[in-house]
């Protein structure tokens, strides 16, 4: 299947530098760039709309569209189940995905009737749409009055894991589902379970095949944490976990690592590389990231010695 998405030209111009390794610009009537990574083509067309083909296009597909926060094509999305955003359900949520420092985070919370004037008077929303600061206020506050579960996943045995044949939107559904199966166990009943979507629902169910007695869920939309309070609350204490995390890292390493996956961090990534080997970025790093590549060209420009 192909997937397609419209960018501006500043999203074009952070998709070429991502992949500036990869590219091979071809003017033409129609096209403006292309794109040929492992398993993968992204053909960037005149008209601005960008096409994902390959064995990983959908991965880098919902990635992007995450990070460019765009609007879901209609054949991808599914209608909501009810518009209340106060429903009592479970909701899940994850955050480090497009940190190339850092852990993969992944939070289920349960909002009950009882949890709602809570909830409501403690201003949750998308963790996107707050301050770092404004999550590392709020999140030690939901945590004491929600019932929730937090799985971490940490940078050592998320590397070790890809390198399994595993990628990155497996270790999310894996974790969504075992972050909904310890929170069960907390709880009595089986309220809604509503999970953020991060690639397509039937791929979803694919990856949930691989592991013993998965949890589905009964919604699996876009733009859920804007949807759900319970996804929202996920959201905040899923982007807690992993700003805490990052924190750690950065004091045990004695650098201070930087979010996102960007030149700056392509500059550290180098750094690090030259100061304790690519063994060290094995545990702080998501190896697997365009950064660790571009990170190694910037130290063998330095240094053609290495």
């Amino acid at each position: 299947m192909n997937f397609v998405m419209e960018l501006d030209s500043t999203q074009i111009e952070t998709l070429l530098d991502f992949y500036r390794h990869n590219v091979k610009i071809e003017p033409s009537a129609h096209v403006h760039a292309v794109i040929k990574d492992d398993d993968l083509v992204i053909t960037i067309y005149n008209t601005k709309k960008t096409m994902f083909q390959g064995k990983h296009a959908e991965e880098v597909f919902f990635f992007w569209h995450e990070t460019f926060d765009l609007p879901m094509p209609p054949e991808l999305t599914k209608p909501k189940i009810n518009d209340d955003y106060f429903t009592p359900s479970i909701g899940s949520d994850e955050s480090g995905v497009g940190d190339y420092f850092g852990p993969l985070t992944v939070c289920a919370v349960y909002v009950s009737k009882a949890d709602v004037e809570f909830i409501k008077a403690a201003g949750v929303k998308d963790s996107k749409k707050m301050t770092d600061k404004q999550v590392i206020e709020l999140a030690p506050k939901l945590m004491k009055n929600i019932t929730y579960s937090l799985l971490v996943l940490n940078n050592k045995k998320y590397n070790e894991l890809l390198l399994k044949d595993y990628n990155a939107n497996t270790l999310k559904a894996y974790l969504h589902a075992q972050s909904h199966k310890k929170l069960l166990a907390k709880i009595d009943g089986k309220p809604k379970i509503i999970v953020d979507q991060f690639c397509s629902e039937p791929t979803y169910h694919r990856y949930l095949k691989a592991f013993k007695n998965p949890i589905k869920p009964d919604l699996f939309i876009t733009k859920a944490e804007s949807a759900y309070a319970s996804v929202a609350t996920a959201s905040i204490i899923a982007r807690y976990a992993f700003l805490v995390h990052l924190s750690k890292l950065s004091a045990k390493t004695g650098i201070k690592l930087l979010k996102g996956a960007s030149k700056d961090v392509d500059q550290l990534a180098s750094k690090l590389i030259k100061k304790g080997g690519m063994n060290a970025l094995n545990h702080i790093a998501k190896i697997h990231f365009k950064t660790t590549e571009k990170a190694k060209a910037l130290l063998d420009s330095n240094n053609p010695s290495y």
